[in-house]
């Protein structure tokens, strides 16, 4: 009888062990997507920032060039 005891009381702690490391890789799981989502939004924001910069780039352009031919036509 106390050797079926001791296996209970083994496979109890396996099982809690295994319990602990389920537990951990589920939390890295959590973070490795959390992370990826963060990522997603960095790339979005980024891109929408590059995109701001060219129209920005092309108004300052088409503003120079406009200014240019209203100073020519001034004088």
């Amino acid at each position: 009888m106390s050797d079926a005891y001791e296996r209970e009381r083994q496979n109890n702690a396996l099982l809690e062990s295994l319990s602990q490391k389920t537990n951990a890789l589920k939390s890295v799981t959590i973070d490795i997507y959390d992370n990826a989502q963060n990522q997603e939004t960095i790339d979005s924001t980024s891109e929408v920032f590059s995109s701001l910069s060219t129209n920005l780039r092309g108004s300052a352009g088409r503003l120079t060039r406009a200014e240019g031919r209203v100073i020519k036509w001034q004088f």
